[in-house]
């Protein structure tokens, strides 16, 4: 079940859910531009997104011994803070 934000929001704030919509996708891009131009973005009390090079490689498709190779890349690696795993394991 994929979480609704929006709905969520709509409701802590006491506004429209389009609203809502707007200031999430506003956030959404925010968080994207900031992540992708620095390489950590912590947000306090929510975690910390890091963002890690990945080493290029090689995979095989089962079935066919098919290899495909791949090159390096960046990925994202998220580190949860204190406050959000107690509350996802309700302490």
């Amino acid at each position: 079940m994929e979480a609704n934000v929006e709905r969520n929001l709509a409701e802590i704030l006491g506004i429209s859910q389009k609203e809502a919509n707007k200031i999430w996708n506003a956030v959404e891009k925010a968080l994207i531009k900031s992540i992708s131009e620095d390489s950590e973005l912590r947000l306090r009390g929510f975690g910390t997104f890091v963002t890690v090079d990945r080493p290029g490689g090689q995979v095989t498709v089962p079935g066919t011994d098919e290899t495909y190779t791949y090159g390096t890349y960046k990925a994202v690696n998220f580190r949860a803070s204190q406050k959000l795993k107690d509350a996802v394991n309700c302490k």
